[in-house]
């Protein structure tokens, strides 16, 4: 899978843009999930530390969510939280 691009920490979000079916995909997840599912600490950096071991499963994620018909725009993007995973 292509990487995602514009991954910006916003504390209790991470939000990144990726590739789907042609189209580019806002998406935020939360810092609980992170911090559950892929082992983020508080640290500097650790949303995105922990994003970049671990974009393809949190893409498959994410896609699963497409597919299922969540929708999303670029004001209002798709968002994952915990029972995504």
């Amino acid at each position: 899978m292509e990487p995602s691009t514009n991954v910006e920490d916003h504390g209790d979000w991470l939000i990144f843009r990726m590739p789907h079916a042609g189209r580019i995909v806002p998406v935020k997840i939360s810092r609980a999930a992170m911090e559950e599912h892929f082992d983020a600490d508080h640290g500097p950096g650790a949303l995105k530390n922990a994003y970049a071991l671990d974009a393809e499963m949190i893409h498959a994620r994410a896609a699963d969510q497409i597919v299922a018909g969540v929708s999303y725009s670029p004001e209002q993007p798709l968002v994952l939280g915990t029972e995504h995973f």
